[in-house]
Formats: structure tokens, sequence, C-alpha cells
């Protein structure tokens, strides 16, 4: 681990990773649908925000949508 890590992890020892965070996310699906669900959610959170348009890597996305 490097000495910034390391110091920041001492500064800030509560913080958790956006990864820990997401895996604890996904401890708490109850079933195999509700995983899948939450991996979703994971992967395409933020999407609206892209700044460009992601409509052909979006399944059940209809065409261009304005970039701005």
């Amino acid at each position: 681990m490097s000495t910034l890590t390391q110091f920041l992890n001492k500064i800030f020892p509560g913080l958790e990773s956006q990864e820990e965070l997401n895996e604890d996310y996904l401890a708490q699906s109850v079933d195999t649908a509700d995983l899948e669900r939450r991996m979703h959610d994971i992967e395409y959170s933020g999407i609206e925000d892209a700044p460009f348009p992601l409509s052909t890597s979006v399944p059940g996305a209809s065409g261009w949508r304005p970039m701005w």
C-alpha cells in the first residue's frame, strides 16, 4: 500500500471505498434476481449524465438522444 493511501486511511479511517460500498450493497441481496438487479443498478448508475450518447450500448434504448 502506498504511503499516501496509508496517510489518507489514518486521517479518514471511517471512509469506505466505492468498491467496498458496492460489495456491501450486493451482499444485501436476498435472491439471484435481486442480486442481478443490484448489479445492473451499479453498472448503469450515472448513465444519464454520460457526456456522449450510450443508446447503442444500453439494451432497450431507442435511438439517439441529444447530448445537451
